[in-house]
């Protein structure tokens, strides 16, 4: 008997008490799963050199080369990154962990060094650009595995897992700029590089070291997860999220600029963040809504539309309204991102776990490309303020498409797939 069919045939007195207790019970069942301050721990330490790895590379190349040039490195580790990401998750489901890791890890090694010696030497344009996409797409899969290993270890309580991972990814994205930022002004240009390498061999050992970590599950090839209709939708819902998202990050600053308020960029942003952080970690502590993986992901995202909508609306009238709404804005941002993990692991085909958070990550840079650069382009045409109200336009459409299907879909299980 699984144990979805021992809780339905449990008595209601039985299951009505902890049904009861949920909404403080999340994080306290979370904290009973063995070994969960390892776990935690390596999470937080995977989601570091993500935070710092663009702001360190752009310190390092702007130093020796111009700012341009530093910029189209950053993207071309992004589109490694973005474009290797689905394969690295592959072949961690279809092998064992370890030599995936391993392997990710020289290459990252390799790749930082030999970027330090080509920046310093100003040698060529293309090494330097295929140096920063190898540096990408080296990156070793640890943080995407680490939501594999919640969904094995915290099956009861991924709900508050993902709330809790979404959470250090956002404390990640605070504190690695400006530990990327002191250590590229205080040390030197090539230390913030250096300890992003240093950061993810800890994380690559500390999740060797885990009592229970991801192993090898079927040999498949062919569409994997894109051969399910409800995780395609959940793809696209994730890249206009993170489109939008992104568009707020690039048009706040700008906003700031046209009204004589620049110093507020920086404020507006840290708001955003912080309430990105709340907002996740008190979405872990509430019960999950009724109806399934579609109700939660649309009625969070209408929430975000919501937010997005209040922020366009502050800007027609002072940039301090705009920074006093900046926190509310966000706090949907950290619960949107959990929930799209938390449905993602829900819909998995059978032995494609760490592929089908991969593509969530491609998506998520993909979404975050096209944000950056249509509403930095749209801002300067039409203005900040009317930038504002197309990222709540986007916000709505991805509250629209983002109510996926309740019906299950098909098992895809890795021996069968094409």
């Amino acid at each position: 008997m699984t144990a979805a069919s021992e809780e339905l045939t449990e008595p209601t007195e039985q299951r009505t008490a902890p049904a009861a207790r949920r909404p403080t019970s999340g994080y306290c069942a979370l904290r009973d799963v063995p070994g969960f301050w390892r776990i935690a721990a390596t999470g937080m330490l995977s989601k570091l050199p993500f935070g710092m790895a663009s702001l360190s590379l752009l310190l390092l190349i702007s130093r020796h080369h111009s700012y341009g040039v530093a910029g189209l490195a950053m993207s071309c580790a992004a589109i490694g990154q973005g474009l290797t990401a689905p394969v690295r998750g592959r072949l961690v489901d279809r092998c064992s962990h370890r030599p995936v890791l391993l392997c990710c890890l020289a290459g990252q090694v390799g790749a930082v060094a030999l970027l330090v010696v080509c920046a310093r030497e100003q040698g060529p344009l293309l090494r330097l650009l295929a140096l920063a996409t190898l540096l990408g797409a080296s990156a070793p899969p640890v943080a995407v595995m680490m939501r594999t290993v919640w969904q094995g270890v915290a099956a009861r309580a991924l709900g508050p897992a993902m709330a809790l991972d979404s959470a250090m990814t956002g404390a990640a994205l605070i504190f690695g700029p400006a530990l990327a930022g002191w250590l590229g002004v205080s040390v030197s240009p090539v230390a913030p590089l250096l300890v992003v390498a240093a950061l993810s061999a800890g994380a690559v050992w500390s999740l060797l070291g885990l009592p229970v970590a991801p192993g090898p599950v079927g040999r498949g090839l062919g569409a994997g997860p894109l051969r399910s209709a409800p995780l395609r939708r959940l793809l696209v819902v994730n890249g206009l999220f993170v489109c939008a998202v992104t568009g707020m990050d690039v048009v706040l600053p700008s906003y700031a600029r046209e009204h004589g308020a620049a110093a507020y960029a920086g404020w507006c942003l840290g708001a955003l963040s912080v309430g990105s952080v709340a907002g996740g970690l008190v979405l872990g502590a509430v019960p999950a809504l009724p109806g399934g993986p579609g109700r939660r992901v649309g009625v969070l995202l209408c929430v975000f539309a919501a937010g997005a909508g209040a922020l366009a609306c502050a800007a027609r009238v002072s940039p301090s309204v705009v920074l006093l709404v900046c926190p509310v804005a966000g706090l949907a941002i950290g619960s949107v991102f959990a929930a799209l993990r938390t449905t993602g692991g829900e819909l998995a085909p059978e032995g494609r776990v760490t592929e089908t958070m991969s593509w969530l990550s491609t998506l998520d840079l993909a979404g975050g490309a096209v944000g950056a650069a249509a509403f930095a382009q749209f801002a300067v045409v039409a203005g900040s303020g009317t930038a504002l109200v197309a990222v709540a336009g986007v916000a709505v459409l991805a509250a629209a498409v983002g109510w996926i299907p309740e019906r299950a879909p098909q098992p895809i299980h890795a021996s069968g797939s094409r």
